[in-house]
């Protein structure tokens, strides 16, 4: 018995669970986690003993049926001799249908007592295929719960270097911005085409916060 199973099976004991291989439900938890080799044994059993039960209900209820129409046609019988001494015929038919309730009698009975731990097997193979299940599912949690805290952590660290950045490039274009005002306002425009600094001051006149200035 896993630790799961001591912990949470007295809480569950009281609880009805759905058959889970019959539920579709149960079958789309795995397009997010794949079934381990366990969890594929639990519901082939499952599924076996389903297979079983639902053979044995079958039959059941066809002996039941034949009973019934047995049963009927002893009581016509009887009523059709109306108390009068019935004929050969009609008392080897009786005969031969108390014969054959009483055989199916000792099949049902035999049906009940060959299958009687069944209900008791699928009970407990859903349990545990349920806490195999949780199992599962709960580990692939824990893992997607940790990525996304890393992705979450990564996401505000380019946010914090993209900040960073962007405040940097501001401040060289400020710097530049300056320096270029300085040296046309001192040398003129003149001398500043003699040394080829084609710069345009406008691209990198500092940023108003309406235009995206980021302080």
């Amino acid at each position: 018995m896993s630790r799961t199973d001591d912990i949470f099976k007295p809480a569950l004991s009281k609880i009805r669970l759905p058959i889970l291989t019959l539920d579709n439900k149960w079958h789309r938890l795995f397009t997010q986690a794949n079934e381990t080799p366990e969890i594929k044994a639990l519901e082939k059993k499952l599924n076996e003993l389903l297979k079983i039960q639902g053979k044995v209900n079958t039959e059941g209820k066809q002996l039941k049926a034949v009973k019934r129409k047995l049963m009927d046609e002893i009581l016509q019988l009887t009523d059709a001799s109306n108390g009068e001494e019935r004929s050969d015929e009609v008392q080897k038919t009786m005969d031969r249908n108390k014969q054959m309730m009483e055989e199916c009698n000792e099949r049902l009975a035999a049906l009940e007592e060959e299958n009687e731990s069944v209900p008791d097997e699928i009970r407990e193979t859903n349990y545990q295929l349920m806490i195999k299940t949780m199992e599962l599912c709960y580990k692939r949690l824990e893992e997607n719960q940790k990525e996304i805290e890393y992705f979450e952590k990564w996401i505000q660290d380019v946010r914090v270097e993209l900040r960073e950045n962007i405040i940097r490039k501001q401040n060289r274009e400020l710097s530049t911005y300056e320096l270029y005002s300085y040296m046309h306002n001192i040398f003129g425009k003149d001398v500043i085409n003699i040394f080829d600094m084609h710069y345009n001051p406008e691209k990198y006149r500092p940023k108003t916060k309406k235009e995206g200035y980021i302080e």
